[in-house]
């Protein structure tokens, strides 16, 4: 029964998730167009640097909802209802003492604003509005939809977090985009995003109501609780140090960006990495069920399951996201050009380097998920290593710009994500020789290197050479020319060779199967 539920929970994340973000993609890849032409491209490179910057002080966070998901897992399994209330007190109590820091460090880091923006031609005003509006967006997390994110996420509920999210992200959008068009204000684009954040805070909170109304956090049975769950504060610690490590990878960037460059280049930057950011979310949202499976899973103990299982999600996982990818790469900038015109367009070799990360951030998903499921956190030298690696991205842009800040992370990763997390997982998780996970990932890369190749090769012969097209009729004859027979070719040769695309295959078959009958 359990395992019917797991399975049946996973599907419903990814059908759910991916309808939701497919519309948002849309919307977004719109409303940027309209934001760019009415607010500036200065305006947009703030909000992301802004962003950016209440990503460093959210790193008060600890990890604390990663950590107390891995706690929720065997509850939520045990239908263990007061063990579950008392997990959700400790977090409620964790997060109104962070919370309340962070607003803190807020209020006096907005005092050093004029230093950051020194360069920047916009009143004092709306850089404030902008600030305060983000902080205030992010305390909602804190004081109100904790429980809600968490015990969604932790019980495969996560399309629900997810659903609602997008429901009124792309509903604020499109009316920021309206009213952009209209009036081009600052002061109504940020009063709307504030006006949908609280709306999304008050739909979440009232279906977790409804979903789990035996839920009852309390502060003070809280703090009481954390005094005899010291195994807790131990796994947030360590969590908290991965965190930074994270942050380094993502929302450090921009930050660094604009100080080698100005707003305007973080605009060209961030273009990039949106259309990036909206397909990773896309693939996320259709798996994010499998965090929660995985997890469950584990608690079983079935070793032969779990690995069974790892094969098949880092198969499927690899399939997308290296088709994603390779498609990113060769027809990325030919839809910036279209979309915003080519004035947007950054050298193909900062795609690469783009396209690359995301592709490295993406991959290394099914290892992590089965890290958190087995609760492996020990490493923590490995952030510390992607904190010192600031160092030398510093030093690479000094010396060869942009190119030099994008290659260090690429690397980093490739080094401590690629080698030695599968290490580390097969060694004290999965306690399976390291050569599985070697011959797992060649099986999964081969068919891609063949299909690209061939793939090129046919789009060329079709007239679709490296120039850069020019209208959306010429874009999607070069994006199904290129794509098609890059699908056909490595789904062709995937399923001959790796196991965990097959076993999914068969999975879909039965299920097709049942739901017929």
């Amino acid at each position: 029964m359990a395992k019917e539920s797991r399975v049946r929970k996973t599907f419903l994340n990814m059908r759910i998730n991916m309808i939701t973000y497919f519309v948002a993609i849309v919307i977004s890849f719109f409303t940027r167009k309209v934001f760019l032409d009415q607010l500036g491209a200065e305006f947009m490179g703030l909000t992301t640097t802004v962003n950016s910057l209440l990503g460093f002080l959210n790193l008060a966070e600890l990890g604390v909802a990663a950590s107390i998901a891995y706690f929720l897992y065997k509850p939520l399994y045990d239908d263990d209802q007061d063990k579950i209330n008392e997990t959700i007190s400790i977090m409620g109590y964790l997060y109104r003492l962070i919370g309340s820091f962070i607003l803190a460090a807020g209020v006096v880091f907005s005092f050093f604003l004029p230093l950051v923006f020194k360069a920047t031609s916009f009143a004092w005003g709306i850089i404030y509005l902008v600030f305060y509006g983000q902080l205030f967006c992010s305390m909602l997390g804190y004081f109100i939809n904790y429980k809600a994110n968490t015990i969604f996420a932790a019980d495969q509920r996560q399309y629900l977090v997810n659903g609602y999210f997008q429901l009124t992200q792309f509903s604020a959008m499109i009316l920021q985009a309206v009213l952009a068009y209209y009036t081009r204000s600052f002061v109504i684009y940020m009063v709307v995003m504030i006006a949908f954040a609280i709306v999304n805070s008050l739909i979440l909170n009232w279906k977790f109501d409804k979903c789990y109304p035996w839920v009852v956090a309390s502060v003070q049975r809280g703090k009481e609780a954390l005094k005899h769950r010291p195994e807790i504060m131990l796994y947030v610690k360590r969590v908290f140090i991965h965190q930074i490590g994270r942050y380094v990878n993502s929302s450090a960037m921009p930050i660094i960006v604009y100080g080698y460059a100005s707003l305007t280049m973080v605009t060209l930057y961030s273009n990039y990495t949106l259309l990036n950011t909206k397909v990773s979310n896309l693939v996320y949202s259709a798996l994010s069920g499998t965090e929660a499976s995985v997890g469950n899973l584990i608690a079983e103990g079935d070793r032969k399951k779990i690995f069974d299982c790892y094969k098949e999600l880092y198969s499927i996982k690899f399939f997308v996201v290296a088709f994603l990818s390779i498609c990113l790469v060769h027809l990325n900038s030919d839809f910036i050009a279209v979309w915003l015109g080519t004035e947007y367009v950054l050298p193909a070799v900062l795609v690469l380097l783009i396209c690359s990360d995301f592709f490295l951030n993406l991959v290394r998903n099914t290892t992590d998920q089965f890290l958190n499921g087995f609760g492996l956190k020990a490493d923590i030298w490995v952030p510390i290593c992607r904190v010192i690696s600031l160092a030398f991205i510093i030093c690479a842009g000094l010396r060869w710009g942009l190119v030099g800040i994008l290659t260090v992370p690429v690397v980093v990763q490739l080094t401590l994500m690629h080698i030695w997390k599968p290490y580390y997982l097969f060694r004290s998780g999965m306690r399976l020789p390291f050569g599985k996970y070697w011959k797992l990932l060649l099986v999964n890369l081969l068919p891609f290197v063949i299909a690209y190749g061939v793939s090129a090769m046919i789009s060329r012969q079709l007239g679709f050479g490296e120039e850069l097209t020019t209208t959306w009729r010429s874009f999607l004859l070069k994006a199904i020319s290129f794509s098609i027979p890059l699908f056909l070719i490595a789904l062709f040769l995937a399923w001959q060779f790796c196991e965990g695309i097959r076993m999914f295959g068969d999975r879909m078959t039965k299920r097709w199967k049942v739901r017929r009958k």
